[in-house]
Protein backbone atom coordinates (compact mmCIF):
# COMPACT_ATOMS: atom_id res chain seq x y z
CA UNK A 1 0.00 0.00 0.00
CA UNK A 2 2.90 2.41 0.50
CA UNK A 3 4.48 1.74 -2.44
CA UNK A 4 1.00 2.55 -4.51
CA UNK A 5 0.78 5.83 -2.52
CA UNK A 6 4.86 6.60 -3.33
CA UNK A 7 3.77 5.62 -7.03
CA UNK A 8 0.43 7.86 -6.94
CA UNK A 9 2.44 11.10 -4.95
CA UNK A 10 5.49 11.09 -7.56
CA UNK A 11 3.12 11.34 -10.24
CA UNK A 12 1.10 14.02 -9.02
CA UNK A 13 4.25 15.67 -8.90
CA UNK A 14 5.79 15.20 -12.01
CA UNK A 15 2.16 16.65 -13.18
CA UNK A 16 2.23 19.51 -11.06
CA UNK A 17 5.39 20.80 -12.35
CA UNK A 18 3.60 21.05 -15.81
CA UNK A 19 1.54 25.14 -16.30
CA UNK A 20 -1.64 24.74 -14.89
CA UNK A 21 -3.50 25.22 -17.63
CA UNK A 22 -2.38 22.48 -19.16
CA UNK A 23 -1.86 20.20 -16.16
CA UNK A 24 -5.67 20.64 -15.33
CA UNK A 25 -7.17 20.09 -19.10
CA UNK A 26 -4.94 17.07 -19.63
CA UNK A 27 -5.42 15.22 -16.16
CA UNK A 28 -9.02 15.46 -16.39
CA UNK A 29 -8.97 14.43 -20.17
CA UNK A 30 -7.01 11.12 -19.29
CA UNK A 31 -9.45 10.32 -16.33
CA UNK A 32 -12.66 10.87 -18.30
CA UNK A 33 -11.24 8.80 -21.29
CA UNK A 34 -9.94 5.63 -18.86
CA UNK A 35 -11.48 5.92 -15.47
CA UNK A 36 -14.71 6.22 -13.55
CA UNK A 37 -14.40 8.89 -11.58
CA UNK A 38 -15.88 10.26 -7.93
CA UNK A 39 -15.32 12.91 -5.41
CA UNK A 40 -16.72 12.58 -1.72
CA UNK A 41 -16.72 14.82 1.36
CA UNK A 42 -15.87 12.79 4.60
CA UNK A 43 -19.36 11.72 4.89
CA UNK A 44 -19.64 9.99 1.50
CA UNK A 45 -21.46 12.51 0.07
CA UNK A 46 -20.84 12.81 -3.75
CA UNK A 47 -19.93 16.03 -4.58
CA UNK A 48 -18.78 15.47 -8.61
CA UNK A 49 -18.89 12.08 -10.79
CA UNK A 50 -17.81 12.02 -14.63
CA UNK A 51 -19.68 11.00 -17.56
CA UNK A 52 -18.45 7.42 -17.05
CA UNK A 53 -19.60 7.45 -13.61
CA UNK A 54 -23.15 8.06 -14.77
CA UNK A 55 -23.13 5.33 -18.01
CA UNK A 56 -21.94 2.32 -15.34
CA UNK A 57 -24.47 3.63 -12.31
CA UNK A 58 -27.58 3.65 -14.66
CA UNK A 59 -27.70 7.25 -12.61
CA UNK A 60 -27.49 10.56 -13.96
CA UNK A 61 -25.04 13.71 -12.40
CA UNK A 62 -28.32 15.04 -10.64
CA UNK A 63 -29.62 12.20 -8.94
CA UNK A 64 -26.22 11.25 -7.66
CA UNK A 65 -24.43 14.62 -6.69
CA UNK A 66 -25.52 15.51 -3.40
CA UNK A 67 -26.53 11.80 -2.56
CA UNK A 68 -24.89 9.26 -0.12
CA UNK A 69 -22.59 6.91 -1.96
CA UNK A 70 -24.20 3.67 0.46
CA UNK A 71 -27.09 4.44 -2.76
CA UNK A 72 -24.30 2.28 -5.13
CA UNK A 73 -24.07 -0.92 -2.38
CA UNK A 74 -24.80 -4.07 -3.70
CA UNK A 75 -24.66 -6.18 -0.61
CA UNK A 76 -22.24 -8.29 -1.61
CA UNK A 77 -19.81 -6.79 1.44
CA UNK A 78 -19.71 -6.94 4.81
CA UNK A 79 -19.34 -4.29 7.46
CA UNK A 80 -15.84 -5.31 8.32
CA UNK A 81 -14.82 -4.69 4.87
CA UNK A 82 -16.21 -0.90 4.73
CA UNK A 83 -14.78 -0.65 8.39
CA UNK A 84 -11.40 -1.68 7.42
CA UNK A 85 -11.57 0.87 4.06
CA UNK A 86 -12.89 3.66 6.32
CA UNK A 87 -10.52 3.37 8.31
CA UNK A 88 -7.66 3.41 6.00
CA UNK A 89 -8.54 6.56 4.07
CA UNK A 90 -9.67 8.29 6.82
CA UNK A 91 -6.61 8.41 8.06
CA UNK A 92 -5.17 9.93 4.86
CA UNK A 93 -3.86 7.13 3.10
CA UNK A 94 -4.54 5.65 -0.05
CA UNK A 95 -6.98 2.47 -0.35
CA UNK A 96 -7.06 -0.20 -2.89
CA UNK A 97 -9.72 -2.83 -3.86
CA UNK A 98 -12.31 -4.66 -5.84
CA UNK A 99 -15.78 -3.29 -4.60
CA UNK A 100 -19.16 -4.81 -6.12
CA UNK A 101 -21.94 -1.80 -6.75
CA UNK A 102 -25.18 -1.63 -7.99
CA UNK A 103 -26.92 0.26 -10.97
CA UNK A 104 -29.50 1.95 -11.21
CA UNK A 105 -31.73 -1.38 -12.41
CA UNK A 106 -30.70 -3.72 -10.08
CA UNK A 107 -28.07 -5.11 -12.15
CA UNK A 108 -24.33 -5.55 -9.96
CA UNK A 109 -21.04 -4.68 -11.46
CA UNK A 110 -18.05 -4.94 -10.32
CA UNK A 111 -15.12 -2.30 -10.35
CA UNK A 112 -11.27 -1.94 -9.42
CA UNK A 113 -11.18 1.10 -6.97
CA UNK A 114 -8.45 3.43 -5.77
CA UNK A 115 -9.42 5.73 -3.29
CA UNK A 116 -7.09 8.92 -2.52
CA UNK A 117 -8.38 10.97 0.23
CA UNK A 118 -7.20 14.95 -0.31
CA UNK A 119 -5.60 16.26 3.23
CA UNK A 120 -5.06 19.70 3.79
CA UNK A 121 -2.27 21.60 4.93
CA UNK A 122 -3.67 21.00 8.46
CA UNK A 123 -3.41 17.53 8.22
CA UNK A 124 -6.77 17.17 8.21
CA UNK A 125 -8.38 14.81 5.42
CA UNK A 126 -11.41 17.07 3.68
CA UNK A 127 -12.27 14.91 0.85
CA UNK A 128 -12.06 11.78 -1.33
CA UNK A 129 -10.99 10.97 -5.21
CA UNK A 130 -12.23 7.86 -6.26
CA UNK A 131 -11.26 5.91 -9.49
CA UNK A 132 -12.78 2.91 -10.64
CA UNK A 133 -12.26 0.60 -13.36
CA UNK A 134 -14.57 -1.95 -14.82
CA UNK A 135 -13.72 -5.16 -14.41
CA UNK A 136 -17.14 -6.30 -14.27
CA UNK A 137 -16.54 -9.18 -17.35
CA UNK A 138 -13.51 -10.26 -15.75
CA UNK A 139 -15.35 -11.30 -12.67
CA UNK A 140 -18.35 -12.79 -14.27
CA UNK A 141 -15.65 -14.97 -16.14
CA UNK A 142 -13.95 -16.45 -12.64
CA UNK A 143 -17.28 -16.85 -10.75
CA UNK A 144 -17.95 -19.11 -14.29
CA UNK A 145 -15.01 -20.77 -14.07
CA UNK A 146 -15.62 -21.53 -10.53
CA UNK A 147 -19.26 -22.96 -11.31
CA UNK A 148 -17.59 -25.11 -13.71
CA UNK A 149 -15.10 -26.46 -10.85
CA UNK A 150 -17.46 -27.02 -8.08
CA UNK A 151 -19.41 -28.90 -10.65
CA UNK A 152 -16.25 -30.83 -11.84
CA UNK A 153 -15.48 -31.39 -8.19
CA UNK A 154 -18.88 -32.91 -7.44
CA UNK A 155 -18.29 -35.39 -10.65
CA UNK A 156 -15.31 -36.04 -9.51
CA UNK A 157 -15.81 -36.96 -5.79
CA UNK A 158 -18.58 -39.27 -7.46
CA UNK A 159 -18.28 -42.89 -8.12
CA UNK A 160 -20.20 -43.18 -11.94
CA UNK A 161 -22.00 -46.41 -11.31
CA UNK A 162 -23.14 -46.58 -8.03
CA UNK A 163 -23.48 -42.58 -7.33
CA UNK A 164 -21.88 -42.98 -4.10
CA UNK A 165 -18.70 -41.09 -3.17
CA UNK A 166 -15.43 -42.75 -4.55
CA UNK A 167 -12.25 -43.40 -3.69
CA UNK A 168 -10.67 -40.33 -3.73
CA UNK A 169 -13.80 -38.52 -1.76
CA UNK A 170 -13.09 -41.21 0.93
CA UNK A 171 -9.30 -40.67 0.94
CA UNK A 172 -9.74 -37.06 1.39
CA UNK A 173 -12.91 -37.58 4.00
CA UNK A 174 -10.85 -40.12 6.24
CA UNK A 175 -7.62 -37.68 6.38
CA UNK A 176 -10.22 -34.84 7.28
CA UNK A 177 -11.82 -36.68 9.92
CA UNK A 178 -7.91 -37.89 11.59
CA UNK A 179 -7.41 -34.64 11.46
CA UNK A 180 -10.69 -32.51 12.93
CA UNK A 181 -13.12 -35.01 14.21
CA UNK A 182 -13.82 -34.59 17.87
CA UNK A 183 -14.95 -37.99 18.61
CA UNK A 184 -13.46 -40.24 21.09
CA UNK A 185 -12.61 -43.35 18.56
CA UNK A 186 -12.94 -44.59 14.94
CA UNK A 187 -13.55 -47.30 12.72
CA UNK A 188 -12.31 -48.33 9.22
CA UNK A 189 -14.48 -51.30 7.96
CA UNK A 190 -13.99 -52.82 4.53
CA UNK A 191 -16.34 -54.36 2.67
CA UNK A 192 -16.17 -56.81 -0.11
CA UNK A 193 -18.85 -58.31 -2.60
CA UNK A 194 -18.34 -62.64 -1.98
CA UNK A 195 -20.61 -63.06 -5.00
CA UNK A 196 -19.66 -60.57 -7.21
CA UNK A 197 -17.14 -62.46 -9.09
CA UNK A 198 -19.50 -65.67 -9.52
CA UNK A 199 -22.22 -62.85 -10.75
CA UNK A 200 -20.00 -61.16 -13.28
CA UNK A 201 -18.92 -64.77 -14.84
CA UNK A 202 -22.01 -66.54 -15.45
CA UNK A 203 -24.35 -63.27 -15.92
CA UNK A 204 -22.24 -60.78 -17.34
CA UNK A 205 -21.08 -57.09 -16.51
CA UNK A 206 -24.55 -55.59 -16.51
CA UNK A 207 -25.45 -58.14 -13.93
CA UNK A 208 -22.82 -57.29 -12.00
CA UNK A 209 -23.33 -53.82 -12.89
CA UNK A 210 -26.76 -53.33 -10.97
CA UNK A 211 -25.65 -55.68 -8.31
CA UNK A 212 -23.06 -52.75 -7.54
CA UNK A 213 -25.60 -50.34 -7.41
CA UNK A 214 -28.03 -52.15 -5.24
CA UNK A 215 -25.44 -52.99 -2.38
CA UNK A 216 -24.49 -49.54 -3.21
CA UNK A 217 -28.00 -48.20 -2.07
CA UNK A 218 -28.25 -50.46 1.04
CA UNK A 219 -25.28 -49.41 2.39
CA UNK A 220 -25.94 -45.50 1.64
CA UNK A 221 -28.89 -46.18 4.30
CA UNK A 222 -26.75 -46.27 6.83
CA UNK A 223 -25.01 -43.06 6.09
CA UNK A 224 -25.24 -39.79 8.58
CA UNK A 225 -22.78 -37.29 10.50
CA UNK A 226 -21.21 -40.25 12.36
CA UNK A 227 -20.88 -43.00 8.79
CA UNK A 228 -19.60 -41.89 5.85
CA UNK A 229 -19.72 -45.01 2.69
CA UNK A 230 -17.99 -44.72 -0.57
CA UNK A 231 -16.78 -47.07 -3.31
CA UNK A 232 -13.41 -47.77 -3.46
CA UNK A 233 -12.93 -49.99 -6.54
CA UNK A 234 -14.75 -52.84 -8.01
CA UNK A 235 -16.88 -54.56 -5.25
CA UNK A 236 -15.24 -52.94 -2.51
CA UNK A 237 -16.75 -49.89 0.00
CA UNK A 238 -15.48 -48.39 2.92
CA UNK A 239 -17.09 -47.62 6.02
CA UNK A 240 -16.03 -45.31 7.68
CA UNK A 241 -17.58 -44.30 11.49
CA UNK A 242 -16.62 -41.74 14.36
CA UNK A 243 -17.67 -42.57 17.85
CA UNK A 244 -17.81 -42.92 21.77
CA UNK A 245 -19.09 -45.97 22.20
CA UNK A 246 -16.59 -48.17 20.01
CA UNK A 247 -19.40 -51.04 20.91
CA UNK A 248 -21.53 -49.13 18.37
CA UNK A 249 -19.63 -49.80 15.72
CA UNK A 250 -19.82 -53.69 15.25
CA UNK A 251 -23.80 -53.53 15.72
CA UNK A 252 -23.60 -51.21 13.11
CA UNK A 253 -21.63 -53.20 10.91
CA UNK A 254 -23.68 -56.10 11.68
CA UNK A 255 -27.14 -53.96 10.84
CA UNK A 256 -25.51 -53.58 7.50
CA UNK A 257 -24.35 -57.50 7.25
CA UNK A 258 -27.71 -58.55 7.41
CA UNK A 259 -29.10 -56.02 5.40
CA UNK A 260 -26.47 -57.56 2.66
CA UNK A 261 -28.10 -60.92 3.15
CA UNK A 262 -30.31 -60.81 -0.53
CA UNK A 263 -31.06 -62.57 -3.30
CA UNK A 264 -30.42 -61.50 -6.14
CA UNK A 265 -32.25 -62.24 -9.86
CA UNK A 266 -31.19 -62.14 -13.28
CA UNK A 267 -32.88 -63.29 -16.47
CA UNK A 268 -31.84 -66.57 -15.78
CA UNK A 269 -31.12 -67.92 -12.16
CA UNK A 270 -31.04 -65.89 -8.70
CA UNK A 271 -28.01 -65.64 -6.81
CA UNK A 272 -27.89 -65.53 -2.79
CA UNK A 273 -25.91 -62.75 -2.44
CA UNK A 274 -23.74 -62.07 0.62
CA UNK A 275 -20.84 -59.90 1.76
CA UNK A 276 -17.90 -60.16 3.98
CA UNK A 277 -16.40 -57.06 6.22
CA UNK A 278 -13.21 -56.55 8.23
CA UNK A 279 -12.65 -53.90 10.08
CA UNK A 280 -10.14 -51.69 12.99
CA UNK A 281 -11.37 -49.63 15.76
CA UNK A 282 -9.07 -47.56 17.52
CA UNK A 283 -8.78 -44.15 19.90
CA UNK A 284 -8.28 -41.59 17.61
CA UNK A 285 -5.66 -40.26 18.42
CA UNK A 286 -3.72 -43.31 18.15
CA UNK A 287 -5.05 -43.74 14.43
CA UNK A 288 -2.79 -43.39 11.28
CA UNK A 289 -4.35 -43.08 7.81
CA UNK A 290 -1.99 -46.01 6.57
CA UNK A 291 -2.13 -48.56 9.59
CA UNK A 292 -5.89 -48.39 9.07
CA UNK A 293 -6.14 -49.43 5.64
CA UNK A 294 -3.64 -51.81 5.94
CA UNK A 295 -5.11 -53.28 9.08
CA UNK A 296 -8.65 -53.22 7.59
CA UNK A 297 -7.49 -54.81 4.46
CA UNK A 298 -6.17 -57.55 6.70
CA UNK A 299 -8.96 -58.04 8.79
CA UNK A 300 -11.33 -58.09 5.17
CA UNK A 301 -8.82 -60.96 3.96
CA UNK A 302 -9.40 -62.47 7.03
CA UNK A 303 -12.78 -62.25 6.64
CA UNK A 304 -12.68 -64.29 3.18
CA UNK A 305 -10.53 -66.88 4.07
CA UNK A 306 -12.62 -67.48 7.09
CA UNK A 307 -15.53 -68.91 5.01
CA UNK A 308 -17.04 -65.15 4.10
CA UNK A 309 -21.04 -63.86 5.04
CA UNK A 310 -18.99 -62.48 8.02
CA UNK A 311 -17.44 -59.94 10.27
CA UNK A 312 -13.57 -59.87 11.26
CA UNK A 313 -11.72 -57.61 13.67
CA UNK A 314 -8.32 -56.62 12.92
CA UNK A 315 -5.98 -57.95 15.81
CA UNK A 316 -2.22 -58.55 15.80
CA UNK A 317 -1.60 -62.54 14.38
CA UNK A 318 -2.83 -60.91 11.04
CA UNK A 319 0.49 -59.68 10.54
CA UNK A 320 1.63 -62.72 7.96
CA UNK A 321 0.58 -60.57 5.11
CA UNK A 322 2.69 -57.93 6.73
CA UNK A 323 5.69 -60.17 6.52
CA UNK A 324 5.54 -61.12 2.90
CA UNK A 325 5.50 -57.25 2.33
CA UNK A 326 9.34 -57.41 3.99
CA UNK A 327 9.83 -60.44 2.07
CA UNK A 328 9.40 -58.37 -1.04
CA UNK A 329 10.92 -55.57 -0.30
CA UNK A 330 14.23 -57.65 0.27
CA UNK A 331 13.59 -58.88 -3.45
CA UNK A 332 13.72 -55.57 -4.34
CA UNK A 333 16.67 -54.66 -3.20
CA UNK A 334 18.42 -58.00 -4.79
CA UNK A 335 16.72 -56.85 -7.33
CA UNK A 336 18.49 -53.38 -8.03
CA UNK A 337 21.34 -55.37 -7.02
CA UNK A 338 21.21 -58.07 -9.84
CA UNK A 339 19.79 -55.65 -12.20
CA UNK A 340 16.53 -57.40 -12.42
CA UNK A 341 15.20 -54.48 -11.95
CA UNK A 342 15.56 -51.53 -14.62
CA UNK A 343 14.04 -48.65 -16.78
CA UNK A 344 11.55 -49.02 -19.63
CA UNK A 345 10.14 -45.99 -21.64
CA UNK A 346 6.82 -45.77 -23.16
CA UNK A 347 6.18 -43.30 -25.61
CA UNK A 348 3.82 -39.88 -25.09
CA UNK A 349 2.46 -38.95 -28.66
CA UNK A 350 1.25 -36.00 -29.66
CA UNK A 351 -2.32 -35.98 -31.51
CA UNK A 352 -1.76 -32.06 -32.51
CA UNK A 353 1.64 -32.84 -34.36
CA UNK A 354 2.50 -36.14 -35.54
CA UNK A 355 6.16 -37.45 -34.86
CA UNK A 356 6.40 -34.93 -31.90
CA UNK A 357 7.28 -37.71 -29.24
CA UNK A 358 8.22 -37.51 -24.93
CA UNK A 359 8.73 -40.73 -23.15
CA UNK A 360 8.25 -41.47 -19.65
CA UNK A 361 10.34 -43.45 -17.64
CA UNK A 362 8.82 -46.29 -15.75
CA UNK A 363 10.28 -49.05 -13.27
CA UNK A 364 10.29 -52.42 -14.38
CA UNK A 365 11.39 -55.63 -12.65
CA UNK A 366 12.22 -58.90 -14.03
CA UNK A 367 11.08 -61.04 -11.48
CA UNK A 368 12.46 -64.72 -11.17
CA UNK A 369 8.66 -66.35 -10.73
CA UNK A 370 6.90 -64.03 -12.97
CA UNK A 371 7.13 -61.67 -16.60
CA UNK A 372 8.35 -58.47 -16.14
CA UNK A 373 6.53 -56.78 -13.70
CA UNK A 374 5.29 -52.93 -13.41
CA UNK A 375 5.23 -50.98 -9.77
CA UNK A 376 1.20 -51.30 -9.46
CA UNK A 377 2.01 -55.40 -9.11
CA UNK A 378 4.24 -54.30 -6.01
CA UNK A 379 2.84 -51.20 -4.13
CA UNK A 380 3.90 -52.19 -0.95
CA UNK A 381 7.45 -51.75 -1.98
CA UNK A 382 6.80 -47.87 -2.22
CA UNK A 383 5.63 -47.90 1.66
CA UNK A 384 9.10 -48.24 2.72
CA UNK A 385 10.71 -44.63 2.25
CA UNK A 386 14.29 -45.37 2.56
CA UNK A 387 13.59 -48.04 -0.42
CA UNK A 388 11.77 -45.40 -2.27
CA UNK A 389 14.13 -43.36 -2.48
CA UNK A 390 16.64 -46.14 -3.67
CA UNK A 391 15.02 -47.01 -6.47
CA UNK A 392 14.18 -43.59 -7.41
CA UNK A 393 17.25 -42.63 -7.42
CA UNK A 394 18.40 -45.30 -9.47
CA UNK A 395 16.13 -44.28 -12.26
CA UNK A 396 17.12 -40.77 -11.53
CA UNK A 397 20.54 -41.82 -12.72
CA UNK A 398 19.74 -44.12 -15.39
CA UNK A 399 17.39 -41.66 -17.35
CA UNK A 400 20.13 -39.34 -17.22
CA UNK A 401 22.18 -41.76 -18.86
CA UNK A 402 19.65 -43.24 -21.43
CA UNK A 403 19.14 -38.95 -22.20
CA UNK A 404 22.55 -39.16 -23.64
CA UNK A 405 22.42 -42.22 -25.37
CA UNK A 406 19.48 -41.36 -27.60
CA UNK A 407 21.52 -38.47 -28.35
CA UNK A 408 24.50 -40.13 -29.54
CA UNK A 409 21.94 -41.80 -31.48
CA UNK A 410 20.63 -38.98 -33.05
CA UNK A 411 17.15 -39.99 -31.33
CA UNK A 412 15.11 -37.88 -31.88
CA UNK A 413 12.62 -36.69 -29.10
CA UNK A 414 11.75 -33.87 -26.42
CA UNK A 415 12.26 -35.05 -23.54
CA UNK A 416 11.90 -38.01 -20.64
CA UNK A 417 9.40 -37.93 -17.43
CA UNK A 418 10.61 -38.77 -14.55
CA UNK A 419 8.11 -39.66 -11.61
CA UNK A 420 8.71 -37.99 -8.19
CA UNK A 421 6.96 -39.23 -5.01
CA UNK A 422 6.88 -37.21 -1.38
CA UNK A 423 10.16 -39.50 -0.48
CA UNK A 424 11.86 -37.86 -2.79
CA UNK A 425 11.65 -34.26 -0.87
CA UNK A 426 12.10 -35.69 3.07
CA UNK A 427 15.90 -34.61 2.74
CA UNK A 428 14.84 -30.74 0.67
CA UNK A 429 17.62 -30.88 -1.96
CA UNK A 430 16.10 -33.26 -4.63
CA UNK A 431 15.71 -30.25 -7.08
CA UNK A 432 19.08 -29.20 -6.61
CA UNK A 433 20.34 -33.15 -6.79
CA UNK A 434 18.37 -33.03 -10.28
CA UNK A 435 20.21 -29.61 -11.43
CA UNK A 436 23.30 -30.82 -10.08
CA UNK A 437 23.16 -34.08 -11.98
CA UNK A 438 22.21 -33.39 -15.27
CA UNK A 439 25.13 -30.55 -15.34
CA UNK A 440 27.80 -33.04 -14.21
CA UNK A 441 26.24 -35.62 -17.13
CA UNK A 442 25.73 -32.87 -19.74
CA UNK A 443 21.96 -33.27 -19.99
CA UNK A 444 20.21 -30.42 -20.88
CA UNK A 445 17.39 -29.46 -18.06
CA UNK A 446 14.65 -29.03 -21.10
CA UNK A 447 15.00 -32.69 -22.04
CA UNK A 448 13.43 -33.33 -18.53
CA UNK A 449 10.40 -33.43 -17.22
CA UNK A 450 8.95 -34.39 -13.89
CA UNK A 451 5.77 -36.03 -12.96
CA UNK A 452 4.47 -35.00 -9.34
CA UNK A 453 1.28 -36.29 -8.11
CA UNK A 454 -1.44 -34.02 -5.95
CA UNK A 455 -0.29 -35.38 -2.30
CA UNK A 456 2.71 -33.83 -2.54
CA UNK A 457 1.38 -30.51 -2.63
CA UNK A 458 -0.37 -31.78 0.68
CA UNK A 459 3.00 -31.45 2.63
CA UNK A 460 3.66 -29.19 5.37
CA UNK A 461 6.69 -27.76 3.54
CA UNK A 462 4.42 -27.70 -0.02
CA UNK A 463 5.37 -23.90 -0.05
CA UNK A 464 9.46 -24.60 -0.54
CA UNK A 465 8.22 -27.83 -3.10
CA UNK A 466 6.44 -25.36 -4.90
CA UNK A 467 9.37 -22.94 -5.11
CA UNK A 468 11.96 -25.61 -6.08
CA UNK A 469 9.64 -26.61 -8.85
CA UNK A 470 9.73 -23.05 -9.98
CA UNK A 471 12.73 -22.56 -10.07
CA UNK A 472 13.53 -26.07 -12.26
CA UNK A 473 10.61 -25.11 -14.24
CA UNK A 474 12.54 -21.57 -15.12
CA UNK A 475 15.31 -23.62 -16.00
CA UNK A 476 13.51 -25.50 -18.97
CA UNK A 477 12.30 -28.72 -16.85
CA UNK A 478 8.60 -29.32 -17.76
CA UNK A 479 6.13 -29.79 -14.87
CA UNK A 480 3.21 -32.13 -15.25
CA UNK A 481 0.27 -33.11 -12.61
CA UNK A 482 -0.13 -36.72 -12.26
CA UNK A 483 -3.11 -38.96 -12.18
CA UNK A 484 -5.25 -35.62 -12.14
CA UNK A 485 -8.63 -36.57 -10.53
CA UNK A 486 -8.09 -39.21 -7.92
CA UNK A 487 -6.25 -36.50 -5.56
CA UNK A 488 -7.51 -34.02 -3.26
CA UNK A 489 -7.88 -30.35 -4.16
CA UNK A 490 -6.67 -30.53 -8.11
CA UNK A 491 -8.39 -28.01 -9.15
CA UNK A 492 -7.15 -25.87 -6.11
CA UNK A 493 -3.99 -26.54 -7.03
CA UNK A 494 -4.38 -26.09 -11.03
CA UNK A 495 -4.29 -22.42 -9.57
CA UNK A 496 -1.88 -22.15 -7.64
CA UNK A 497 1.32 -24.52 -8.86
CA UNK A 498 3.59 -23.81 -11.71
CA UNK A 499 2.88 -26.66 -14.19
CA UNK A 500 2.75 -27.36 -17.96
CA UNK A 501 0.78 -30.29 -18.31
CA UNK A 502 -2.21 -32.44 -16.08
CA UNK A 503 -2.17 -35.83 -16.35
CA UNK A 504 -5.78 -37.03 -17.11
CA UNK A 505 -5.88 -40.85 -14.88
CA UNK A 506 -6.38 -44.00 -16.70
CA UNK A 507 -9.43 -45.01 -14.58
CA UNK A 508 -11.31 -41.74 -16.99
CA UNK A 509 -10.29 -42.72 -20.43
CA UNK A 510 -11.12 -46.87 -19.50
CA UNK A 511 -14.69 -46.00 -18.89
CA UNK A 512 -14.31 -43.39 -22.21
CA UNK A 513 -16.55 -45.36 -24.08
CA UNK A 514 -19.03 -46.71 -22.27
CA UNK A 515 -19.65 -43.86 -19.56
CA UNK A 516 -20.84 -40.62 -20.43
CA UNK A 517 -19.94 -39.39 -17.05
CA UNK A 518 -16.17 -40.10 -17.44
CA UNK A 519 -16.28 -38.33 -21.07
CA UNK A 520 -17.78 -35.45 -19.27
CA UNK A 521 -15.18 -34.93 -16.70
CA UNK A 522 -12.25 -35.51 -19.53
CA UNK A 523 -13.82 -32.66 -21.78
CA UNK A 524 -14.19 -30.68 -18.50
CA UNK A 525 -10.53 -31.32 -17.54
CA UNK A 526 -9.68 -30.51 -21.01
CA UNK A 527 -11.31 -27.05 -21.01
CA UNK A 528 -10.47 -25.74 -17.61
CA UNK A 529 -6.81 -26.94 -18.82
CA UNK A 530 -6.79 -25.26 -21.96
CA UNK A 531 -8.35 -22.00 -20.94
CA UNK A 532 -4.98 -21.76 -18.39
CA UNK A 533 -3.41 -22.09 -21.70
CA UNK A 534 -1.75 -25.51 -20.59
CA UNK A 535 -1.74 -28.82 -22.18
CA UNK A 536 -3.33 -32.19 -21.25
CA UNK A 537 -2.10 -35.82 -21.47
CA UNK A 538 -4.08 -39.03 -21.60
CA UNK A 539 -3.08 -42.02 -20.19
CA UNK A 540 -3.98 -45.42 -20.25
CA UNK A 541 -5.04 -45.71 -24.25
CA UNK A 542 -6.24 -48.91 -24.74
CA UNK A 543 -8.05 -48.37 -28.05
CA UNK A 544 -8.58 -46.85 -31.13
CA UNK A 545 -11.85 -45.19 -30.56
CA UNK A 546 -10.73 -43.82 -27.23
CA UNK A 547 -7.70 -42.24 -29.39
CA UNK A 548 -10.29 -40.37 -31.93
CA UNK A 549 -12.59 -39.58 -28.87
CA UNK A 550 -9.43 -37.87 -27.00
CA UNK A 551 -9.48 -36.08 -30.75
CA UNK A 552 -12.06 -34.93 -31.14
CA UNK A 553 -12.11 -33.50 -27.18
CA UNK A 554 -8.71 -31.85 -28.44
CA UNK A 555 -6.44 -33.40 -25.97
CA UNK A 556 -3.32 -32.44 -26.64
CA UNK A 557 -1.09 -36.14 -25.91
CA UNK A 558 -1.60 -39.33 -25.14
CA UNK A 559 0.47 -42.14 -24.09
CA UNK A 560 -0.63 -46.04 -23.41
CA UNK A 561 -0.28 -49.83 -24.25
CA UNK A 562 -2.10 -49.95 -26.86
CA UNK A 563 0.05 -47.19 -28.87
CA UNK A 564 3.17 -48.75 -27.37
CA UNK A 565 4.48 -50.34 -24.71
CA UNK A 566 7.19 -49.35 -22.36
CA UNK A 567 10.59 -50.76 -23.60
CA UNK A 568 14.33 -50.58 -22.82
CA UNK A 569 16.71 -47.74 -24.08
CA UNK A 570 17.55 -49.87 -27.08
CA UNK A 571 14.49 -51.28 -28.51
CA UNK A 572 13.07 -47.18 -28.34
CA UNK A 573 14.37 -46.87 -32.57
CA UNK A 574 12.61 -50.39 -33.31
CA UNK A 575 8.86 -49.78 -31.09
CA UNK A 576 9.23 -46.33 -33.01
CA UNK A 577 9.02 -47.86 -36.73
CA UNK A 578 5.99 -50.48 -35.64
CA UNK A 579 3.85 -47.86 -33.00
CA UNK A 580 0.47 -48.52 -34.01
CA UNK A 581 0.02 -44.68 -33.19
CA UNK A 582 1.11 -43.95 -36.92
CA UNK A 583 -1.58 -46.04 -38.32
CA UNK A 584 -4.53 -43.81 -36.70
CA UNK A 585 -4.23 -40.45 -38.01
Amino acid sequence: MEKQEDDFRRSLNYINNWPQGTRDDFVLHALDCSAIVAITDTRGRILSVNTRFEEISGYTRDELIGNDHRMLRSGQHDQKFFRQMYRTIASGHVWHGEICNRRRDGALYWVDTTIVPHVSESGKVTSYVAIRFDITARKQAENHLKSSRQNLQKAVNTDFLTKISNRQHFSHTLRRTLRRSTADHICLALLDIDTFKTINDTSGHDSGDRLLRKVAEKLQSFQNDRCFIARIGGDEFAILMTGNAPSQFEMTLLDILGQMRFSFRNRTMTHACTVSIGYISVPLPDAREKTLLKCADLALYAAKTDGRNRIRKYHSAMEEKLDLAARLRKRVQTGLRNQSIEVFYQPIFSLRIPGRISFEALLHWDHPQHSVLSPQHFPEIFEDPRLTLALNSFVTQRVMQDIRQLHDQNIRFERIAINITSCDLEGGDFFHKIATLADEMNVPLDTLALEVTENIFCRPHHRQVEQELDTLHRKGVQISLDDFGTGFASLTHLKTITFDYVKINRAFVAGLERHGTDAAIIRGVIDIVHSLGRKVVAEGIGSAPQVRALLEMECDFVQGDFLCEAVPVMDIPAALEKIRYKALL
